[in-house]
């Protein structure tokens, strides 16, 4: 009998994974593509200018990678380079979690 979770995360991963692969560099990896699902959405509301950030979040099967990510690594994704700022491995849907910011360009 198959396990409904797992069934559903590749469900889930086949809908939204982006069909542009990241290219990652760093935790054992050298301009590798991985597979990853992103989401961009307006960051936590607070008051004043400057109210619209933006939060960009990568999903990266934990298998894909051989090593923890860091802050130090980097990848590229439409043409924009990207570092982690914040990570959580997410046992829970067997995925890091990357909250990253924009480091411009892709050389």
């Amino acid at each position: 009998m198959s396990d409904i979770w797992s069934d559903a995360g590749a469900i889930i991963d086949a809908q939204f994974a982006d069909d542009d692969p990241i290219i990652y560099t760093g935790a054992g990896l050298t301009a590798e593509p991985v597979e990853a699902i992103w989401s961009d959405v307006p960051a936590v509301e607070f008051e004043g200018p400057g109210a619209t950030l933006r939060k960009v979040t990568y999903e990266i099967a934990i298998g894909d990678l051989p090593q923890a990510p860091r802050k130090t690594n980097t990848f590229i994704h439409r043409d924009r380079s990207w570092s982690p700022e914040d990570i959580t491995r997410r046992d829970d849907i067997g995925k890091w979690q990357l909250v990253v910011v924009d480091t411009g360009p892709a050389a």
